[in-house]
């Protein structure tokens, strides 16, 4: 699922999710919200015409998404949906079944994702699956970790983010490196290492990770924004975790994740505690019929 606003990143958001529908086999669900007003200054006149407003918008931003996933990829079978109410039955039936939420760094007004009172924090505060942040596409000066594209994970405290990095590597086809980073002024004893690799090794052996394809575990002294963000380039995906009970706690200010998506050169995959990533291969070929789009 990508949410649509009609922001140019909410546009490059909708290109990305049609390549990880695309990557998965699935179905990618256009979710357009129709922007709500909580105080009416000019009674039910002006409250009617707001609606009406924000409902052609909403559709609107909805049809060029549909016009930037077909461009995109034609064989991906694509469905619109049109919320008024985050807290409809349908939106929490479509939750329940999400591999993945995309969405852009920042919104129409301008809103980075996740801020307190946007529509990213509150689409995001009901998903139980990772959450993709699409890059704006802006140019890194930063030199490149690895010389081909790959999948950057932190070494998180259950161990979701490194597992969840793990079947991303598998389904692109791209190496992997987890970093677990130890702040300075603490010695790396050998135990540190010990529990650091068996947790490494353990994700790769359930993913049943392909030994033909690059892994590698790294433990270094830095900060942990600093040990991720100097690693990573443009067309890397970074995989990080959340903490605490509230599926977007860990995204408070002063958070790893938070700085992490304030300072992104590369895409970003949040990791909340708990969730689950199904993905999903059809049976039978998508063929073009299935495009039609539904409201």
């Amino acid at each position: 699922m990508v949410g649509c606003d009609g922001s140019r990143e909410s546009q490059n958001a909708v290109v990305a999710a049609t390549r990880e529908a695309s990557r998965r086999g699935c179905e990618l669900v256009l979710l357009a919200v129709v922007e709500t007003q909580r105080f009416w200054p000019d009674g039910l006149a002006w409250a009617i015409r707001f609606e009406v407003e924000a409902t052609l918008e909403a559709e609107a931003a909805a049809d060029l998404a549909l016009v930037k996933a077909v461009s995109e990829d034609p064989t991906v079978p694509v469905r619109i949906m049109i919320m008024k109410d985050l807290d409809s039955p349908e939106l929490a039936e479509l939750v329940g079944q999400a591999g993945l939420l995309v969405l852009g760094r920042q919104g129409a007004g301008g809103q980075v994702a996740f801020s307190l009172g946007t529509v990213s924090a509150e689409l995001a505060r009901g998903f139980h699956c990772p959450i993709l942040v699409v890059h704006d596409g802006r140019p890194s000066q930063r030199q490149r970790f690895v010389s081909e594209c790959a999948v950057f994970a932190g070494m998180d405290t259950d161990g979701g983010a490194v597992s969840v990095a793990v079947s991303e590597a598998i389904i692109r086809g791209a190496s992997l490196v987890v970093v677990h980073a130890v702040p300075h002024g603490k010695d790396v004893e050998p135990v540190v290492i010990e529990k650091a690799w068996r947790r490494y090794q353990a994700a790769l052996k359930e993913a049943r990770f392909p030994a033909d394809v690059p892994a590698r575990l790294m433990i270094t002294q830095d900060d942990p924004v600093r040990a991720l963000l100097h690693r990573v380039g443009a067309g890397d995906l970074l995989v990080v975790g959340t903490r605490g009970q509230g599926r977007l706690a860990g995204l408070v200010n002063g958070s790893v994740s938070r700085k992490i998506l304030d300072q992104m050169t590369c895409d970003v995959m949040v990791v909340p505690p708990g969730s689950t990533a199904p993905v999903k291969v059809p049976s039978e070929p998508v063929h073009l019929a299935s495009l039609a789009p539904s409201r």
